[in-house]
């Protein structure tokens, strides 16, 4: 039987929250240096660790705050086998540090979860390339043999779903998609667009998740924006469709810099948490199924908290009107 500490979203839920800029933080608020932006290779350093483990503290008590349920993952946004390589590690050690991340995530998941706030643990995906350089492409089949490497482990490492995040090519995707399906593992599937509210290279958010439903039989377990500011993905929201009800979930930025800049940056672009969290309530008062929410690059647990807070605000508002 599925343990209910560790359940995925589901359509009743009021909110789900998810972490927010884990690189960014560790990277400006403690001073760890990412080679590559592999943040899973400091795994094999203690202090690194002891950092992790905080970061993930402060957010899982927000979500405690609100009594809601938290997607925990974050770490392993690189440890596929390309950027293992550049690292110049060996299968093994890139296999090792993968497991050793999800141990740590499950020992947190024991210690917090509940079946009122439960807690599932997640192995995230990233592309291939540079999500912000759209110049790697591979066919969907090319796409599915590279990532059931990290897929097969995470399965092996009792991860109970795995999000690909900031993806955006069409065919990648579905090559990720197709993977986590024929290894069993739910898999939550996350676009990032461009200042042009379309990803990178070309497709309109409505068309890249229309075509990896029709290309993978509707197999994520929902799809996500993240690493956009509500300026960038607003408009994105204004053409709906069938595909909008797949859209549970948003994590943006703290800045409507671009997202390969806040990264680059050399400081901390926070922006205004407050402000962060009325523009994520508007966007769950025009779409009220939309129940996952966190946030990327700037974010941190005041982020979080809220848009916990105002995003709550609006649904509790909603129950009582009746709308």
């Amino acid at each position: 039987m599925p343990d209910p500490t560790r359940r995925l979203p589901n359509d009743s839920d009021p909110l789900f929250l998810t972490e927010a800029g884990i690189e960014t933080t560790l990277m400006y608020k403690k001073g760890w240096e990412l080679r590559h932006f592999c943040l899973f290779e400091l795994l094999k350093d203690d202090r690194f660790v002891d950092d992790l483990i905080a970061y993930h503290r402060g957010l899982i008590e927000v979500a405690q705050e609100f009594g809601v349920g938290h997607l925990l993952d974050g770490v392993h946004y690189r440890s596929s086998p390309d950027w293992g390589t550049l690292l110049g590690m060996f299968p093994a050690e890139l296999e090792d540090l993968t497991l050793k991340g999800l141990d740590i995530y499950a020992e947190l998941s024991r210690e917090y979860a509940s079946e009122a706030a439960p807690i599932p643990v997640g192995c995230c995906i990233g592309p291939r390339g540079d999500a912000y350089d759209a110049g790697l492409s591979m066919s969907a089949d090319e796409a599915e043999e590279y990532h059931s490497i990290q897929i097969a482990t995470a399965k092996n490492g009792g991860a109970d779903f795995v999000s690909a995040l900031t993806f955006n090519h069409v065919d990648e995707a579905i090559g990720v998609v197709r993977a986590a399906k024929a290894a069993g593992v739910p898999i939550i599937m996350s676009f990032s667009l461009n200042s042009d509210a379309v990803l990178k290279t070309g497709p309109t958010l409505g068309d890249a998740i229309s075509a990896v439903e029709e290309a993978t039989g509707a197999a994520p377990a929902f799809y996500m924006i993240n690493c956009n500011h509500p300026v960038d993905f607003e408009p994105a929201l204004e053409v709906t469709g069938p595909w909008m009800k797949r859209l549970r979930g948003i994590r943006p930025n703290a800045s409507s810099l671009d997202h390969g800049i806040l990264c680059k940056l050399g400081h901390l672009e926070e922006g205004d948490p407050v402000e962060l969290g009325q523009q994520m309530g508007d966007v769950v008062r025009r779409f009220p199924h939309i129940n996952v929410t966190g946030g990327c690059c700037g974010t941190d647990a005041p982020h979080l908290q809220e848009v916990a807070r105002q995003v709550l605000a609006v649904k509790r508002s909603a129950a009582d009107t009746g709308h």
